[in-house]
């Protein structure tokens, strides 16, 4: 259960950290949002908290299925890369297609949209890869902190 604590706690952080850097860097180039001062700062922080959750959701999802938290620091198998692009790709789509919506967002002229559809590319690419990195990030400070 230490163990367990331990590796969400990292994991946490770390996509809490990532998704923040990625959200602000990405926000200005490809999107519209309303808002401005404390209304745009609640945004943000509800865009990189819900990735947050979204990753942790993943997290989960994939512990229940391989039956251990600990299932990334050994490599991923193909059931698991297969789920990360399945759940990533589902849940991106509909945030992005509820926000767009509901008016919450939109996208300016430099977002690419996925083909045949009203949904951006970079948000689909951002949850792909971004979540893999937060895994692997955290296998390497789990095991550069507790397996020296």
């Amino acid at each position: 259960m230490k163990k367990t604590f331990r590796l969400i706690s990292i994991f946490i952080l770390l996509a809490l950290i990532i998704f923040a850097v990625g959200e602000y860097s990405i926000c200005g180039i490809f999107y519209t949002m309303r808002g401005e001062g404390l209304e745009h700062q609640m945004l943000m922080f509800s865009a990189f908290t819900g990735d947050m959750f979204i990753a942790l959701g993943l997290f989960l999802l994939l512990a229940f299925v391989n039956k251990r938290s600990d299932w990334f620091l050994n490599k991923w198998e193909r059931k698991d890369i297969v789920i990360h692009l399945l759940y990533s790709t589902l849940i991106a789509f509909y945030f992005e297609a509820h926000a767009l919506h509901t008016g919450r967002w939109g996208y300016n002229e430099a977002m690419p949209l996925v083909y045949g559809t009203s949904i951006g590319l970079v948000p689909v690419l951002f949850l792909i890869i971004l979540i893999p990195l937060i895994f692997y990030l955290t296998k390497k400070v789990y095991k550069f902190r507790y397996n020296n």
